[in-house]
């Protein structure tokens, strides 16, 4: 938002001056390439990190980095990003290296942080299944050690493919009950190829409506191990998002599209219907799409539903009125008789589905009790339309959307990691938060997020006794 100098202390300043913790939802470490290199190798990829970045795409497919320009343009390779970290060398470092994060919290004026994988979000695209799951092993095992001693402050999250329900059960049990993670991101959705297609030409399965797969095995387990998981996987790769030249036009939206995918597949396919305890982040898309979709979500019901679609049966036009009222305005046009009811045939169909059945929706109120209760939106400090999921006048039911603090420090975004909670701040010198808005923003939604899904998360942390409050009050 604003590009003035920001002091080092301004940071610091503004957390003192709060009555509440500052929760980040979804920070990133930048993984040290060599030490990684080790442990994939060490679990059996063989090549290492050269292995996975010749892939490291978030749909699987070679990237851009590693075909020549003859290639890029016969396959419509998408540009992928380039100069993702920031260039001040103390940041750079603090994104690498977990400790020198946890010395500078108070200086980021920061309480509380989720530190999500940076190259590694792409290893549940991984179309191998060897590298898919070893290397998912491997940068969890790393995540585990090199944020070990920190958990009063930083919590690393580990990463589960979800390529069929039996491996992600399987690794998320490995990451939760062996290497004992408390958070997890998992594969948002499975770009599974067409049998016919080259390795561009494939369909998105997002792991809930029309899947390949029942997935409850996975939303079962992961309700019974207290596991909120997030899904942070992005759409570039995807129609529309595949400029061979243009990394901008290929980022913006992306992690909205694709966390739009997946909240649409899990509600139309009635997993939030089914696992009411559920709850689910999704990561760097913002709020803007969740909101939209809230509204549309409710419009397509009130139009679409079984009683909406009363209204719009082609069974219920007056064939004979209409051809009467066609036929005395025609003027630029030849009748022809009898065409009402040709076009109650035609429009007409015996496959007739009610779309809100399998999410058990019954009236609006449930539309927004599974979106607002189930479901949490990580945005950018600097995101301008944070402030629309707390505008409860123009939403929905009047309740306010799950909204949540997510400063991406580690990538591009963050060009300098003291001016985020700063730019956090201006939502509520703008006007576009008020305090308590901006306390939910900041950390009473992501405690949520947590602590709903287990109770416990918060126990031993820095945040414990603001966390018990908050959770007492649901």
């Amino acid at each position: 938002m604003s590009h003035a100098p920001v002091s080092r202390e301004a940071a610091a300043r503004i957390r003192a001056s709060l009555d509440h913790p500052v929760v980040d939802a979804d920070g990133h470490l930048v993984e040290y390439w060599p030490e990684l290199d080790r442990r994939l190798r060490r679990e059996g990829v063989d090549g290492g990190m050269a292995t996975l970045l010749a892939t490291a795409t978030f749909d699987g497919s070679r990237s851009w980095a590693s075909l020549t320009p003859a290639e890029r343009a016969r396959e419509r390779a998408y540009r992928s990003p380039w100069w993702g970290f920031p260039n001040d060398a103390r940041d750079l470092a603090t994104a690498t290296a977990p400790r020198l994060l946890h010395a500078r919290l108070d200086e980021l004026g920061i309480d509380f942080a989720l530190c999500y994988p940076s190259v590694g979000l792409q290893m549940p695209a991984q179309r191998d299944e060897r590298l898919r799951r070893l290397g998912c092993r491997a940068y969890n095992r790393y995540a585990k050690d090199v944020c070990d001693g920190l958990g009063d402050r930083l919590r690393a999250v580990a990463i589960v493919p979800t390529w069929s329900p039996e491996e992600a059960v399987e690794e998320l049990e490995h990451a939760v009950l062996e290497l004992g993670f408390r958070a997890v991101v998992i594969g948002g959705f499975v770009p599974r190829p067409f049998e016919d297609g080259g390795e561009r030409a494939f369909w998105i399965d997002a792991l809930g409506l029309d899947s390949a797969h029942d997935y409850d095995p996975l939303w079962k387990r992961l309700v019974e191990l207290g596991i909120a998981p997030s899904v942070h996987s992005g759409s570039m790769g995807w129609s529309g998002r595949r400029s061979t030249s243009n990394f901008s036009y290929n980022h913006m939206g992306n992690f909205a599209g694709a966390c739009e995918a997946t909240a649409k597949s899990l509600f139309f396919g009635g997993v939030l219907h089914r696992f009411p305890a559920l709850r689910v982040a999704f990561l760097e898309g913002g709020a803007g799409w969740a909101v939209q979709m809230l509204v549309s979500l409710v419009e397509h019901f009130e139009k679409r539903g079984v009683e909406g679609l009363r209204e719009r049966d082609p069974a219920g036009i007056d064939a004979a009125l209409f051809d009467e009222l066609v036929a005395a305005h025609a003027a630029g046009m030849s009748t022809v008789a009898g065409w009402g009811e040709t076009m109650k045939r035609v429009l007409g169909t015996p496959d007739v589905v009610d779309d809100f059945a399998a999410a058990g929706i019954a009236s609006e109120d449930d539309i927004v009790r599974q979106v607002s209760q189930q479901c949490f939106f990580g945005c950018e400090a600097d995101d301008p339309l944070a402030g629309v999921a707390f505008d409860a006048r123009r939403l929905p039911g009047g309740r306010p959307l799950n909204a949540m603090f997510s400063s991406d420090i580690g990538h591009w975004d963050v060009a300098h990691m003291h001016e985020v909670v700063p730019e956090a701040w201006e939502h509520v010198e703008r006007g576009w938060m008020d305090r308590d808005a901006f306390r939910a923003f900041m950390a009473d939604h992501a405690i949520r997020l947590y602590g709903e899904a287990s109770p416990s998360f918060f126990e031993g942390t820095r945040i414990e006794g603001h966390a018990r409050a908050v959770l007492a009050r649901r």
